[in-house]
């Protein structure tokens, strides 16, 4: 540390010049301190501080400015400076070196790297200053002229090995010595591994003098301590085998200091002229401070370099997976009205048309919406869907449009809506019939303009994306009820597909079931071979309010509890069965006749609770299991639907999926 050094702080915001003078105060640097431009000229004329620390905007006179000022004042012209800015893009670094700058720190700070920075910049510039006063130390000139070359280079290398290599290199030009040596520590196997280059691109490990090298590297290494070894002294030939000494002269060897631990040595051999100085030793010092927080730098671009190429990786083959677990061959079935769709699908898949899907509740309109983006020419972008009857009214157009910070209450900070997400891809809304009038208006807009504005905000931003809208009720009715506005309606209504209701594509059940038993094998590890004659009987007659949704859980539900190869009747819902024999003509002997008041009492219990059960399982497959909105849409009690589920112990999750 050089207590008498002097630097200029020039910040016009006083949490800034705080936070520099609460890092270097305790370093014992004397600090003078400017708000502005014009009063940073006055007091470097008045001070000649050893170091500016200048920030980029400023009142009156900015950074860059101010820079060329300085460097056109012959007496201050070299003084070093440091520009510090928010800022970090190449733009406002080349303009600071075309400025004069020595060098970019950004906001916020990282300390220990600002220290190391401003102790070796005050350094040099002593060196500097002490070079114009006494012409024995001409030739320091030039090694200082090496150092901020080096330090340059350090600031751009992205490649530890050409990194290495040009520190060893120059190092061994600016001290002037026969070998530079670099031992980095090596975490794995738990020693100081060498590195040591010897003639322009080519690493050469010398046997001849590498043990003694590593000896005082490791000692180095350990004691965290700077070393000098000369030949001809007593703590050369303590350390130096006699075989050796004519191979070696003189060492100096000093810890690379990161910013939480050492991380290896930088070591110098044989000094070309005479013997390794105080001088010799505080630049080599200085360099390695820099030196080491540059390997760190290094390697974490090069983790992240291996992190960014394996989420590239890991990414494209989500992309394939998706792509193959999209496909229009996934869509199950070869029912006539099916294969019509997926058809006129496969056409629209390869245009940028809007598409409206129509179907029930659990009949696959998600599953086709996304087959749809991964077979078009989007399929690299975004698929974004959002559920405009399962999300509250007043979060919706939060949801969809974002919002900017304190847009309302509660908007703490700036949120991207789901359009913006869906820049360049497909943005699914389902159940589309469900979204309020006000926001019908907003989308509208984007369709015919293809411009959102997030809330809390009046700027337009552009989205360029496709939309696929689904629901399960007649739009058209809607329009003729003023439910759903007639230009919005056109607007959707440009390719429509319908996906029929499975009671409709009953001869694709056995396929369905056995598609939903080859995969639940895999996720359950059974070996399951299908369902017994009756049980398939049954699941052929029903007819699926909750469609293929309901017949999938059906089959998982039966597949968790059979511990057999076979599904049997009495793993499937009782619901089931009854509903199945309902459908059919009976004989009356096998009918329980009531012959008195309490069996009759009994028969409609009964009855009322499979009325009960079929009502429930209706409603809530229409809703995706929510019961909010399974009461409004049945005229209820929110409680009361509550507690009759609860009375036939339904599970709703059966009925909570994403088609």
């Amino acid at each position: 540390m050089d207590q008498k050094s002097t630097i200029l702080i020039a910040d016009d915001e006083k949490i800034g010049r705080d936070v520099l003078k609460g890092l270097l105060i305790k370093k014992g640097y004397n600090l003078v301190f400017a708000t502005d431009g014009i009063e940073t000229l006055n007091k470097a004329k008045e001070i000649s501080p050893d170091l500016i620390l200048l920030d980029l905007m400023m009142p009156e006179m900015d950074g860059f400015e101010v820079c060329r000022k300085i460097r056109s004042d012959p007496v201050l012209a070299e003084v070093p400076i440091i520009m510090i800015t928010a800022l970090d893009d190449r733009k406002s670094r080349l303009r600071g070196i075309e400025s004069g700058a020595d060098g970019f720190m950004s906001k916020p700070f990282d300390g220990i790297e600002l220290q190391t920075r401003v102790r070796t910049v005050t350094r040099l510039n002593r060196y500097r200053r002490l070079l114009r006063t006494n012409r024995e130390l001409e030739s320091k000139i030039s090694q200082i002229s090496a150092l901020y070359d080096i330090l340059r280079d350090l600031n751009s290398a992205t490649d530890l090995d050409v990194l290495l290599r040009n520190i060893a290199q120059k190092t061994k030009k600016l001290i002037g010595v026969e070998k530079t040596s670099i031992f980095l520590w090596d975490k794995a196997n738990e020693y100081l591994r060498p590195i040591v280059i010897q003639e322009e691109d080519k690493k050469h490990y010398h046997e001849d003098y590498i043990s003694t090298a590593s000896e005082i590297a490791d000692w180095v290494f350990q004691e965290g301590k700077p070393a000098s070894i000369q030949k001809n002294t007593d703590l050369f030939e303590e350390n130096v085998k006699r075989e050796e000494t004519d191979n070696l002269n003189s060492v100096l060897c000093v810890p690379l200091r990161g910013k939480e631990e050492i991380i290896g040595v930088l070591e110098v051999i044989n000094k070309n002229n005479g013997i390794f100085t105080e001088d010799d030793q505080e630049l080599l010092e200085a360099m390695a401070d820099n030196i080491a927080l540059s390997i760190e730098r290094v390697n974490l671009y090069e983790e992240l370099q291996k992190a960014e190429a394996l989420l590239k990786r890991e990414n494209a083959e989500l992309r394939l997976s998706v792509r193959k677990m999209y496909r229009f061959s996934k869509i199950i079935g070869k029912n006539e009205k099916l294969t019509d769709t997926i058809k006129k699908a496969q056409q629209v898949a390869l245009t940028n048309s809007t598409v409206l899907i129509y179907g029930e509740t659990g009949t696959g309109k998600e599953l086709l919406a996304r087959a749809v983006h991964e077979n078009s020419p989007r399929s690299k972008k975004n698929f974004v869907p959002i559920n405009c009857g399962a999300m509250p009214k007043d979060l919706l157009e939060s949801e969809l449009f974002g919002h900017e910070k304190g847009a309302f209450t509660g908007a703490t900070k700036r949120r991207i809506g789901r359009f913006e997400e869906a820049d360049d891809g497909t943005l699914f809304l389902d159940e589309i019939g469900d979204m309020p009038l006000n926001l019908q208006v907003r989308l509208l807009r984007v369709l015919q303009e293809g411009v959102i504005q997030r809330l809390g905000s009046n700027k337009d931003i552009e989205v360029d994306i496709r939309i696929i809208a689904a629901t399960h009720e007649d739009l058209y009715g809607l329009v003729t009820k003023n439910r759903f506005r007639e230009d919005l309606y056109y607007r959707l209504k440009v390719f429509d597909l319908t996906l029929p209701p499975l009671r409709e594509r009953k001869d694709d059940i056995p396929v369905l079931i056995n598609y939903f038993i080859l995969e639940y094998n895999d996720k359950l590890e059974k070996q399951i071979t299908g369902v017994d004659k009756p049980t398939m009987e049954i699941l052929c007659n029903y007819d699926y309010p909750g469609n293929i949704r309901e017949l999938k859980h059906i089959i998982e539900s039966a597949m968790v509890l059979c511990k057999e190869d076979v599904i049997k009747t009495d793993l499937i819902p009782k619901e089931l069965r009854t509903s199945s024999a309902s459908n059919k003509i009976v004989d009356t002997k096998d009918v329980k006749i009531p012959t008195n008041k309490a069996e009759l009492r009994e028969a409609r219990t009964e009855a009322q609770q499979q009325v009960e059960i079929l009502f429930l399982r209706n409603i809530l497959s229409a809703s995706d299991g929510n019961v909010t909105e399974a009461a409004r849409k049945s005229g209820m009690n929110r409680s009361w639907l509550s507690e009759l589920i609860g009375k036939h112990n339904l599970d709703l999750d059966q009925y909570r999926n994403v088609d």
